[in-house]
C-alpha cells in the first residue's frame, strides 16, 4: 500500500500577491499616467537603477498612490512610510516596502508623472 504523503502548500510570493493586490485597487487605478525621465548621457539610468535596488513598477504605482508626498529641490518625492500602509491591504508587507522613495521631475505641465529615480531611503529615522 503506497503511503500517502502530504505536502505543504507553498505560500506565494511577495511579488505575485502584491501584484493582485495593486491590479484590484482603485486608488492605483486612478493615478495619471507614468513615464521615464530619460536623461540625454544615460538613457537606461531609470532601468538600471530598478533592477539594482530590486523595485518593480507595482512597488512603485503603490508608492505614488499611498506614499508622502512633498516637493524637494525642484522634484516631486513619494516615500513610502510604515504609518501609510498600516490599515490598508498592504499592511503585511510594510516591512518590505517601508522607506521607499520616488523621485520625479517637476517641470513639467501636463499631468503625467515624469520618474527619475527610485531608492531605499535608509536615512529615515526608525
Amino acid at each position: 500500500m503506497p503511503s500517502v504523503y502530504l505536502t505543504k502548500v507553498k505560500p506565494m510570493k511577495f511579488q505575485k500577491q502584491l501584484s493582485q493586490l495593486i491590479n484590484s485597487d482603485d486608488i492605483i487605478k486612478t493615478l495619471p499616467q507614468i513615464e521615464i525621465f530619460y536623461c540625454t548621457k544615460d538613457h537606461n539610468h531609470f532601468n538600471r537603477r530598478l533592477q539594482q535596488r530590486a523595485i518593480n513598477w507595482d512597488m512603485i504605482k503603490l508608492a505614488i498612490a499611498y506614499g508622502k508626498f512633498k516637493y524637494h529641490c525642484y522634484a516631486k518625492t513619494w516615500t513610502l512610510l510604515y504609518q501609510n500602509l498600516q490599515f490598508t491591504a498592504y499592511e503585511k508587507f510594510i516591512n518590505r516596502l517601508k522607506r521607499l522613495r520616488i523621485i520625479a521631475a517637476n517641470y513639467y505641465e501636463d499631468e503625467n508623472i515624469k520618474l527619475s529615480t527610485a531608492y531605499w531611503a535608509y536615512d529615515l529615522r526608525r
